[in-house]
């Protein structure tokens, strides 16, 4: 007999590895006030800044270069049928 799979196919390089980290409730603002400007979920925001820092990002977003990388992310995801 055929066995049939339901649900999304398994990753072939899943994130199960926690990290886990405190920080401020003025750093959490900070993470979650980007992350909702951005579009994703901390989760996702932290680990595209870990090689930087929030400085760097907010720095981006007050010289607008942030709206613009939003932009481009949304744009390429209409391309692709995202």
């Amino acid at each position: 007999m055929k066995k049939t799979t339901v649900g999304r196919p398994k990753e072939k390089n899943p994130r199960n590895t926690q990290i886990k980290i405190k920080v401020t409730e003025d750093e959490y603002k900070r993470i979650e006030e980007l992350a909702i400007q951005m579009g994703m979920n901390k989760s996702r925001l932290i680990r595209n800044l870990l090689l930087g820092n929030l400085d760097d990002a907010e720095f981006l977003q007050k010289v607008g270069i942030l709206p613009i990388v939003k932009n481009l992310k949304e744009f390429k995801e209409r391309m692709m049928g995202i």
